[in-house]
């Protein structure tokens, strides 16, 4: 059976356009089940762009924020390190310097197959290292995991740890907001991260513009929805209770959402902290940031593999819009990838198959180019909001191709070849806190 036959005259023009433009245009039928195909991938294609336009609107108020309580909580702050002695020590510095009793919070640095002399710069900064050394394991998830079971295997017992990456800088305020929420009961979360170099090159600029749109018009938006936040890798806090019962037993590219699915399948929601904020290292050239997004996609795929299904079934079968909210954030990297095929699509199969189709009404209603300038006033409104530099916003007119990027991207990432470990970032910006805030201060005039 074939939904279309040949298009007669009728339907390729009027009678007198073969005397311009030559005899009508007959094509060849095309399957009902193909041209049906199409319109299925189609209807999912816009009910997600609807849930990603969607959600944004709640990010542009900040909900009630948990209030900050007097501190009891201890924290056991875990830092992976791989060959980092070049900026661990400004870590170790700015978290010896939180707002927060001393008596009530320890740095571990692991030192993780380290071939520099890491370990030694952190424990004259003042943390307490824990040597890790293992070829065949190599990774943050590794590092982490290993760090966790000697942690709780120690006598120094801790309500929560919290995790940064070697490079990060941290607001004194941090663990104040986390003690609020652990004592709360939150057993997961995630604080806002935020760019301490934005103004290095059009990289590190587009990359933290990309952060601030996500923190505010995805993470803070899900938060104010009551779904569920994803763990980021750094300024994270996980109840050592709930590490305790679960593992950590996270070891793909993007550990960080792994255990995230891992603790919302057993009913704990990652919930976001945005005042507990920590300032990460953007990297700053193109291939850079190439390899290491490439890395995050794959990752993102492997997990999705093990959860996007169980959320998805379990999410429509319980009625659980968190679930399904969860299986629609592992469904990312899938949504760029049936986009550009549908793009394709519209290329190569000829108009009259696909006049009815949704992606068509919708372009000739201008959506997509609504859709496209909202995108692109985004970083702007995240940035007024929530006081981010603004010299960034020179780079304004470059943040189309970092965001389009992911398309490629994403393609390599799942189609191409796969490293079998994990790969080190390498960073360089080694600065203090305060001068962070001289920066910060500077590029907001």
């Amino acid at each position: 059976m074939w939904l279309f036959g040949a298009v007669g005259a009728d339907a390729a023009g009027p009678a007198w356009a073969g005397m311009v433009m030559g005899p009508p245009r007959i094509y060849p039928p095309l399957p009902w089940v193909f041209i049906g195909f199409i319109h299925v991938i189609e209807w999912i294609f816009v009910f997600y762009t609807l849930y990603t336009v969607a959600i944004p609107v709640a990010g542009l108020w900040t909900k009630q924020l948990t209030a900050r309580i007097e501190p009891r909580a201890r924290f056991a702050i875990v830092v992976p390190a791989h060959d980092e002695a070049r900026v661990i020590e400004m870590l170790v510095h700015s978290c010896r310097a939180l707002d927060y009793p001393d008596d009530l919070y320890d740095i571990y640095v692991v030192a993780d197959n380290c071939t520099d002399n890491t370990a030694d710069t952190a424990a004259a900064a003042g943390a307490l290292i824990i040597q890790r050394d293992d070829v065949d394991e190599r990774g943050k998830g590794y590092a982490l995991d290993y760090a966790f079971r000697m942690v709780l295997a120690g006598r120094r017992r801790y309500d929560a740890f919290v995790v940064f990456d070697a490079d990060n800088l941290v607001h004194p305020d941090f663990l104040n907001v986390m003690n609020a929420h652990v004592c709360r009961g939150d057993g997961v979360i995630q604080g806002r991260m935020d760019a301490k170099n934005p103004t290095d090159t059009w990289i590190s600029g587009t990359f933290a513009m990309s952060v601030w749109v996500s923190n505010r018009f995805w993470f803070l938006a899900k938060h104010n929805l009551g779904l569920s936040s994803v763990l980021g890798g750094t300024g994270m806090c996980i109840s050592a209770e709930l590490v305790r019962e679960i593992g950590w037993g996270a070891h793909s590219f993007t550990e960080d959402l792994e255990f995230t699915m891992k603790a919302l399948s057993r009913g704990v929601k990652t919930v976001w902290a945005h005042n507990a904020i920590c300032y990460d290292e953007k990297v700053q050239t193109f291939s850079a940031s190439w390899k290491q997004r490439k890395r995050w996609v794959q990752g993102q795929s492997t997990v999705a593999g093990s959860y996007l299904a169980h959320m998805a079934w379990r999410g429509l079968f319980e009625a659980n819009p968190v679930l399904l909210d969860a299986a629609f954030q592992l469904f990312t990297p899938f949504y760029l990838i049936v986009g550009s095929l549908l793009m394709a699509a519209g290329y190569l199969i000829p108009s009259e198959y696909l006049a009815d189709s949704v992606l068509h009404h919708l372009a000739s209603s201008g959506f997509w180019v609504l859709l496209a300038l909202v995108e692109y006033t985004m970083p702007l409104a995240a940035a007024l909001i929530d006081r981010a530099p603004l010299r960034v916003l020179l780079y304004l007119p470059l943040y189309p191709v970092f965001v389009n990027s992911w398309i490629p991207l994403t393609w390599v990432g799942l189609f191409g070849p796969r490293p079998k470990h994990w790969t080190h970032t390498e960073h360089t910006r080694a600065m203090a806190y305060s001068d962070l805030l001289l920066l910060r201060s500077a590029e907001r005039r």
